[in-house]
């Protein structure tokens, strides 16, 4: 094994533990394998941006097919079938059993997703053992079933499966600490299923109430609510604030008796609490039904109480719920869409003149319609790294816009507006009014100087960050060059053409490339390039570099045999392709054939 990634981890495992571990790599959006081991058992979680995808176990009972044998979902001849297909091709059992016709699409997720279910319920149990998260720095391998359960579910069942108390109280720590919502959209708004304790506990929580006096005022048994704290803060929808005295006792108010929770396999849907801080959705939206007032719920595409009606014309329930989630996939689609050609104010659905609190105000509104989550909801599975593109977006122009020197700086790149529909909107601008007049247009002669201008300072700043990169790996500062020189270069490639627009897209796709939120819109960009371009190497080349320093050696393989059809002699392609290139002659190619590809697939 080589050495640790910087992004690695290692450490014991007891009680308490996996739910702050889980929760450290969804925040930080993280890919890789996390594996559990105690004796000779290992079960291993492998996330993408922090979503937990799958699961392997070294257990032979436990292992996907045999679960499924177990459950009468899946015959023991069939599952030998299709395990003889898997050694012998080196193919997933899930995709094999799909090509069989053994499992359709939907129940080869139910199957994925009940299999990591069980797996997380038996490791969440685990008292002893060690972990180790191996940083991946990219995707993982494509073709990933999307499971019907988010990350933050996960956590709370590993909480729940906690069993110590003094645990509990330990992980909580000093509770004369004020509890509030979380300010961080993607904790605020995740997917979770609480339990009517978990809510109730949560309309309590206001900003101004410390954990301690929740405990008090709350009529349930105080290891329960520290259990739903304790869950709560895991997950991340709530945070600890400043620690306060604790105020002087108020007399005793009657408070609702918790419903019991019926016996049933799915938990109970949570109460509703209020939400004091969530700031109502933006003006771009278009009309619809106020969803009901809650802390943390689902995204509206998610799970949601349904209106009385519908519990009065069941039969048209479904229909309804297919056609919201038509509607919700047409505007995630319409959003992703729109992010190469809209600015930071025009993502945001606002005006050039709006203040602080509005550009706060419309963030957090589309921060919930756009939350990562949406993709476990039913019929979005697929728009997983749409949402998660929208999502870092509209992050960016919210980091930009509400800072003051951040915000002179890029409207005085920007230039003039050009009027867009909003994220979330098919027609007017926020507030739904007619967008203001866009200034005057600038002179095409002076447009074009201050593109190269901007181009020529990106450039630099990209060469500075990569030498602060390699002299000083542990320092971020190159981080913060390279958001700047991405500052400068998205104006530039709202209006650019010929070569400014492929230099741009070159220069943008170097500093997307250089965090791994973004390296799928590196990606694009560069394969947009490239057919905009199809005689010019320099995408296919810094798409090769890209996919070999991530160790992507089949998508690196593929670019770099592209170059070399263009160029023969590009000296950084044919050696990558000479050294690592164990592949058959490409389909096209006549074997033994003459040719570059030719001597290079050639056998014998």
């Amino acid at each position: 094994m080589g050495a640790p990634g910087q992004g690695d981890m290692q450490g014991e495992i007891a009680e308490g533990v996996l739910p702050q571990l889980l929760r450290g790599l969804y925040v930080g959006r993280r890919s890789g394998m996390l594996r559990c081991s105690r004796a000779e058992e290992e079960q291993s979680l492998r996330l993408r941006a922090g979503h937990i995808v799958n699961a392997h176990t070294n257990v032979i009972s436990d292992r996907l097919g045999e679960m499924l044998v177990r459950r009468g979902l899946l015959s023991q001849p069939d599952l030998e079938r299709a395990t003889e297909i898997v050694v012998r091709d080196k193919r997933r059992l899930g995709e094999v059993l799909a090509e069989l016709g053994l499992l359709d699409a939907n129940g080869l997720e139910d199957a994925i997703a009940l299999h990591v279910h069980e797996m997380l319920a038996r490791l969440f149990a685990w008292t002893d053992g060690a972990y180790a998260f191996k940083d991946e720095g990219q995707e993982p391998p494509s073709g990933e079933v999307t499971l019907k359960l988010s990350t933050g579910e996960l956590i709370l069942e590993a909480v729940r499966a906690v069993r110590d108390p003094d645990v509990v109280r330990y992980a909580l720590g000093d509770v004369d600490r004020v509890l509030a919502l979380s300010s961080d959209p993607l904790l605020r708004f995740q997917k979770l299923t609480l339990s009517p304790a978990d809510g109730f506990v949560l309309s309590r929580v206001d900003g101004a109430t410390t954990a301690r006096e929740i405990l008090q005022m709350i009529p349930l048994p105080v290891e329960e609510t520290q259990k739903s704290l304790f869950g709560l803060l895991s997950t991340g929808v709530i945070e600890y604030g400043e620690k306060q005295q604790p105020k002087r006792k108020a007399p005793a108010v009657p408070l609702p008796p918790v419903p019991p929770a019926p016996a049933a396999a799915e938990p109970p849907p949570a109460p509703v609490p209020p939400r004091p801080e969530a700031p109502p959705a933006p003006r771009s939206e278009p009309p619809r039904a106020s969803p009901p007032p809650a802390v943390a719920p689902p995204p509206p595409a998610a799970v949601a109480p349904p209106p009385p009606a519908a519990a009065r014309a069941p039969a048209a329930a479904p229909a309804a719920a297919d056609q919201k989630a038509e509607e919700r996939r047409k505007e995630i689609l319409d959003a992703w869409e729109g992010l190469a050609t809209r600015t930071h104010f025009e993502v945001l659905g606002l005006a050039r003149n709006v203040s602080e609190a509005e550009v706060k105000e419309a963030y957090f509104g589309l921060a919930k319609r756009f939350h990562p989550d949406v993709h476990h909801g039913a019929q979005l599975g697929d728009l997983r790294d749409k949402l998660e593109a929208v999502f870092i977006r509209l992050g960016e122009a919210y980091d930009t816009l509400r800072d003051p020197k951040r915000r002179g700086d890029y409207e005085a790149r920007l230039g003039r507006a050009r009027p867009q529909p909003a994220l979330g909107s098919s027609a007017t601008p926020a507030g739904g009014t007619t967008a203001p007049e866009p200034p005057p247009a600038r002179d095409p002669e002076e447009e074009a100087r201050l593109a190269e201008e901007a181009l020529r300072k990106a450039a630099k700043l990209l060469e500075q960050a990569k030498t602060l990169e390699q002299e000083k790996p542990d320092d971020h500062q190159h981080q913060r060059i390279t958001y700047d020189a991405i500052q400068l270069l998205e104006p530039v490639l709202e209006t650019a053409t010929g070569k400014s627009r492929l230099r741009a897209q070159l220069l943008l796709a170097r500093g997307y490339s250089k965090n791994p939120k973004w390296a799928k819109r590196a990606e694009e960009l560069l394969l947009e390039a490239s057919r905009e371009n199809p005689k010019s190497i320099e995408p296919l080349a810094l798409l090769g570099a890209i996919y070999a320093a991530r160790g992507i050696k089949s998508r690196a393989l593929g670019m770099y045999k592209k170059v070399l059809e263009l160029k023969s002699d590009h000296e950084e392609a044919f050696k990558y392709v000479a050294e690592n290139s164990t592949l058959e002659p490409p389909a096209d190619e006549p074997e033994g054939g003459g040719g570059l590809l030719g001597r290079l697939f050639r056998k014998g």
